[in-house]
């Protein structure tokens, strides 16, 4: 014959209280201390300035003459490079079959870039189609001083037979110039 038993589970009893905190550990090691970290991105920065009203560029204009709005001041820190880049648009003022011619160029402190900063834009109207607006957008970059410098964009004809162009503008923004600056440190 087989007995078998049931074992039988009582109610839970009051918890007791808890005991003494028990003694603090023994301190852990320290590691050693890592080596500096490279020097962060302070001083990088792009700046952007807008057209903030239309130059009308006859043949008159004999020197570059700065795009208004288009002119600003940079601070470069040591070790850095400069990119400038520049875009917007001329519109040749006559009816007809008319053209103008517009040299745009990069100034820093006063002198134009020889390399690679000077672009000529012609807006050249049909005999049905008149006042073209013709685009200009380009870059350089430059290995500058540490320090504050000046920079623009300028704008001067070149043809003494062309029409008047509208260069850039506050309103139109298919004219309106951009001049952006991006200081990149090495």
């Amino acid at each position: 014959m087989l007995l078998l038993t049931a074992a039988c589970i009582g109610p839970t009893g009051v918890e007791g209280e808890p005991g003494p905190e028990g003694p603090q550990g023994d301190q852990g090691d320290r590691g050693e201390r890592g080596d500096v970290g490279p020097t962060g991105t302070t001083g990088q920065d792009v700046i952007e300035v807008y057209g903030t009203g239309q130059l009308t560029v006859t043949s008159a204009f004999t020197s570059f003459t700065v795009i208004p709005g288009l002119s600003t001041q940079i601070t470069v820190p040591d070790d850095a490079r400069v990119t400038l880049s520049t875009n917007g648009g001329i519109q040749c003022t006559a009816a007809g079959a008319a053209y103008a011619v517009v040299d745009i160029a990069l100034f820093v402190d006063g002198v134009a870039s020889n390399q690679g900063g000077t672009r000529r834009v012609v807006a050249a109207n049909t005999t049905t189609v008149g006042q073209m607006v013709t685009n200009w957008s380009f870059s350089r970059t430059y290995s500058l001083a540490a320090g504050t410098h000046t920079v623009e964009v300028r704008a001067i004809s070149v043809d003494p037979t062309a029409a008047a162009a509208n260069v850039s503008s506050a309103l139109a923004p298919q004219l309106q110039g951009v001049l952006t600056a991006t200081i990149v440190r090495r």
